[in-house]
């Protein structure tokens, strides 16, 4: 198999991993806050959850396009982060967002491998 083909579907498997994991979070521990009305902080950073899950979502059909945004969204939530001094949360949320976005530049983009 191809070296690019192989960074695509470890992009690929590693999203459909973590979108899952942080979904199940929201849905098990943020959605009951929302609605209690105790889960305002939770609100400031859904947008910028929801701009890494739009990347990958983009990234299953153009990997470059999709790359990009999720590199772009896990600076900006790894910012957010870091604005509020919760650098071990900011880190926790954006390593495997731009991990999996690097998989896809770099697929992409089969001269840099």
């Amino acid at each position: 198999m191809k070296q690019h083909m192989i960074l695509i579907w470890t992009g690929r498997i590693s999203g459909v991993l973590v979108t899952a994991f942080f979904a199940a979070f929201f849905m098990g521990k943020g959605m009951p806050d929302i609605l209690s009305g105790t889960g305002t902080d939770l609100l400031h950073f859904l947008p910028y959850t929801l701009l890494t899950f739009a990347g990958f979502l983009l990234s299953w059909y153009s990997p470059l396009w999709g790359g990009r945004l999720l590199l772009a969204g896990a600076l900006l939530l790894a910012g957010y982060f870091l604005y509020h001094q919760e650098i071990a949360i900011g880190l926790i949320f954006a390593i495997p967002s731009l991990l999996i976005g690097l998989c896809f530049l770099a697929a992409a983009n089969k001269e840099l491998i």
